[in-house]
């Protein structure tokens, strides 16, 4: 069984607010979205992966602390998730934690001793991983950025493409890639912007620029796929319609978890 830990890409929505008097205020609707889902759907068509989903929240407390716990899943996807939820802890905002010293790991070093000892790491592109929206992603400046294929640029690294952009693959045989027809991958509507390291494989670019859209490579034990779109939506929007969704996801992670 390979098992797959998937944080971030979930949020919520509240609303409508009614401001009756300046005594009375209602709040009508509260729901819960987890735009993770064609993602666990995609994965759980193969009864060998299993899939936890943790949402931003839940990250910021259960997390994995230790390479330890973070050893119970052998692939960890990343998206949509802000380095500071990976950092911090809920005993910092904690008073009655006050009189105590207060230290904890820092998780962003665990992920990358997980990845040295054998794990494997999924970056998945969007507004708040890598650098993001006015670099509120804040991962550049983390021990994650070391063992990424691509190299983390400063500043807000979105490019909005609501015309659409092309993706073009570099190295249709690689096992993340084969079997697909790449030349009808429907547009993506945007993408974080990166640099290719050096030593790392290149196997798909992104837009009229040819940015790296998918990147990989071994790092000590382990190994880790930058994937610089959205694996949902927005930016995916159109990405996960289409009929090979599901095979690109299940092969990254077979070859992640060096099942293939």
């Amino acid at each position: 069984m390979i098992r797959v830990l998937y944080v971030g890409d979930a949020g919520a929505l509240a609303g409508p607010f009614f401001f009756a008097s300046p005594f009375i205020v209602d709040l009508k609707g509260f729901s819960v979205h987890v735009w993770a889902q064609p993602l666990i759907d995609a994965l759980k068509k193969s009864p060998e992966i299993d899939v936890k989903h943790m949402a931003p929240w839940d990250a910021f407390r259960s997390f994995p602390k230790t390479v330890k716990e973070m050893s119970n899943y052998d692939v960890i996807i990343i998206s949509d998730v802000e380095a500071e939820t990976i950092l911090f802890y809920p005993e910092f905002y904690t008073p009655s934690e006050y009189e105590k010293f207060i230290v904890r790991p820092n998780r962003t070093k665990v992920i990358k001793e997980y990845v040295e000892n054998g794990g494997a790491l999924v970056m998945a592109g969007s507004w708040f991983t890598f650098s993001g929206r006015h670099g509120f992603g804040g991962w550049g400046k983390t021990a994650v950025a070391d063992i990424l294929p691509v190299e983390i640029l400063p500043g807000d690294d979105r490019v909005e493409a609501p015309e659409g952009v092309v993706v073009k693959a570099v190295n249709p045989e690689h096992p993340v890639m084969a079997g697909i027809p790449w030349d009808q991958c429907p547009p993506f509507l945007g993408y974080n912007k990166t640099r290719v390291k050096k030593e790392a494989h290149l196997l798909a670019t992104i837009g009229d620029k040819e940015d790296p859209f998918i990147a990989v490579w071994d790092y000590e034990k382990g190994r880790v796929m930058a994937f610089t779109s959205d694996p949902c939506p927005h930016w995916g929007i159109n990405f996960v319609k289409w009929e090979h969704y599901s095979k690109f996801w299940l092969q990254a992670v077979m070859w992640l978890s060096k099942k293939v």
